[in-house]
């Protein structure tokens, strides 16, 4: 399963150099695509997964080509999309950290959704097969802008996917990712390591865990 939309085909992920993609990218190495394409607006993660992959990439023969830009750019992408023409998109790049986006809604909201927008239209357009959005458990009856943003973002694939087109439109929710750049753990740590108190949303929540590794399979 793993295999099936990645072997020997072409894979885009967006966020690449995020906590998320760069762990999907590393998976994605190994299950042997014929060129990776790492799309990510940060210069300095993209070039940070870019350096950890291309030993990797190289004695693998694998295509490893890092692309600068926005999901918010649908020129940039639909640009991206004609010249590679990516079988299978994995859409990780989205502003995720609940009390930043909170403080900066417009932003949140504008690459949570309006990004998203974009790209599913441009892989429609495009004849993308395949496009997974990494969505999130906050989605679910959402608390914070930033599941809202995400809970629409998810709306916006269901509503694309009952039009007719070749594109697979997937997702999938996950939380609490142990070294996510949204995770409450780094901060936990700080506050353990510092003698405490430890901040809790609320006296009968139950937070469950998993790893980066773990999300990202």
């Amino acid at each position: 399963l793993l295999q099936l939309n990645i072997r020997h085909k072409i894979v885009l992920v967006t966020g690449a150099g995020g906590s998320i993609g760069s762990e999907l990218c590393r998976q994605i190495l190994a299950l042997q695509p014929r060129i990776l394409l790492l799309f990510d607006q940060s210069e300095h993660s993209l070039y940070a997964i870019h350096d950890e992959l291309a030993d990797a990439a190289r004695d693998n023969s694998i295509e490893l080509i890092p692309l600068i830009g926005s999901v918010l750019d649908e020129a940039r992408i639909d640009k991206i999309l004609q010249i590679w023409s990516p079988d299978t998109i994995f859409h990780a790049a989205a502003y995720k950290h609940v009390p930043l986006v909170e403080q900066n809604l417009l932003e949140g909201l504008k690459t949570n959704i309006l990004g998203t927008d974009a790209l599913v239209r441009t892989s429609i357009k495009n004849k993308t097969k395949s496009l997974v959005l990494v969505s999130t458990d906050k989605a679910v009856r959402p608390t914070n802008v930033m599941g809202a943003s995400k809970r629409v973002a998810e709306m916006l694939l269901q509503a694309y996917s009952d039009k007719s087109h070749g594109c697979v439109l997937t997702m999938v929710r996950f939380g609490n990712v142990l070294g996510s750049s949204g995770s409450v753990i780094p901060k936990f740590k700080r506050q353990i390591e510092s003698g405490g108190p430890v901040t809790l949303t609320h006296r009968q929540i139950t937070r469950y865990f998993m790893t980066t590794s773990e999300a990202s399979q």
